[in-house]
């Protein structure tokens, strides 16, 4: 089914998505310093919105895998609307609380990474309506979603210091009605979530087919090895993104200084992923991934010393230049080993332990902020992740990517 609109419409919703959750990054933290002044219960609410993604994935994969593609990403859009918008409703009306600040988080946790997943799971059905490739179509997907993520801290940021955390909240409600009404408008083929004609597996019972999910990661050493990589790395990763840089920025009271730093990291994620075409044409996988973990780790380290925002931002920028090319690079992978009527499953797995990886690092991280100090929890997560690289960088089961 060919639709020149196909691919332009996901990127519309891919778009806007990321905004969506660069606002949330930056407001849901700060509200919970402002109300409690603890880095240890923002620990705890990142580590608790962690959960819902373990249990919900590999289910989001299966319903993808069932149910298609778009439907499973607009009902996740139109949920998580919903769930923003809890936020104005309980403060206009009540008190809105640490508890209620966590329930209504955990309830977004539960529809984001359906959203995620299932737009992932259209660049081979939208490239292939629109006529791109398969290889262009991932670093532009990948690109334009830091776009958003670029563009959603600073609105987020501008939303605190102009109007409150509560029009950060409306603006996002916004942007995930035009994510759903954009993906529920795309023409493509993508009925039982196939990519390609395929024949019907069978009627397995639903969660017997998830195992099959399992069963292409665990054969596949390069794909578990990837896998493996991004959970580590993540895990070592989220604790300083929700938790060491929003309790650094808030102590000084800056919030256009995180807005900065978290712009200054989707920038070079936008440049990153773009550049993954050419980068892939001339690097094998497993190269591109060792300087990802090298460069990554060698601009995070100096930001332990805690310099000016301006400094934060010139590091952050050459962080997200390494990491751009990772999720292109992860989309490819999957495409290429998986066969398509297992995608969603695999994707699926991959967030559930991609979820299960930050929420205890986010917890310590948190308390030890609270009883040690930012900067002494700081520099022990960057040495930890130190030898993580090393050991990432040297290891053989990558060459086979």
């Amino acid at each position: 089914m060919k639709s020149r609109a196909a691919f332009p419409l996901l990127q519309l919703a891919n778009v806007v998505s990321g905004v969506s959750n660069g606002v949330v990054m930056i407001t849901v933290p700060w509200i919970v310093l402002e109300k409690t002044g603890s880095a240890g219960r923002a620990g705890l609410l990142a580590a608790l919105v962690s959960i819902p993604g373990i249990v919900v994935s590999p289910i989001v994969g299966g319903l993808i895998d069932r149910l298609g593609r778009r439907l499973v990403s607009v009902v996740s859009d139109v949920m998580s609307l919903v769930s923003v918008l809890l936020f104005v409703l309980v403060n206009a009306v009540g008190d809105l609380t640490y508890w209620w600040i966590v329930a209504i988080a955990i309830l977004g946790a539960v529809f984001d990474p359906a959203g995620y997943t299932a737009r992932k799971s259209l660049i081979p059905n939208a490239a292939t309506a629109s006529g791109v490739s398969v290889d262009a179509a991932n670093g532009r997907h990948e690109g334009l979603f830091a776009i958003g993520w670029m563009v959603g801290p600073a609105i987020g940021a501008a939303c605190i210091e102009w109007s409150g955390p509560m029009a950060s909240f409306i603006v996002t409600a916004v942007f995930f009605a035009i994510a759903a009404v954009a993906v529920s408008n795309m023409k493509v083929n993508d009925e039982h979530g196939k990519s390609v004609a395929h024949e019907d597996d069978g009627h397995e019972p639903f969660f017997s087919s998830l195992r099959g999910g399992f069963r292409v990661i665990a054969g596949d050493r390069a794909l578990l090895g990837l896998t493996i990589t991004f959970v580590i790395l993540s895990g070592l990763y989220m604790p300083i993104d929700t938790v060491i840089f929003p309790a650094h920025f808030e102590s000084i009271d800056d919030p256009s200084g995180l807005g900065l730093l978290l712009a200054s990291l989707a920038l070079g994620m936008v440049i990153g992923s773009f550049s993954y075409g050419r980068l892939s044409a001339r690097f094998t996988s497993s190269q591109m991934l060792r300087t990802i973990v090298v460069v990554s780790t060698c601009s995070l380290f100096p930001m332990v010393a805690l310099p000016s925002k301006w400094v934060f931002g010139i590091l952050g920028l050459i962080s997200g230049l390494s990491w751009g090319p990772f999720n292109p690079l992860w989309n490819t992978v999957v495409q290429k080993r998986v066969e398509p009527n297992l995608q969603g499953r695999v994707y699926g797995i991959q967030m559930s332990v991609l979820s299960a990886a930050p929420p205890l690092g986010q917890l310590i991280v948190g308390a030890s902020v609270d009883g040690f100090g930012l900067q002494p929890t700081f520099l022990v997560v960057m040495i930890v992740f130190v030898v993580a690289a090393i050991s990432i960088s040297s290891s053989r089961t990558l060459r086979h990517l």
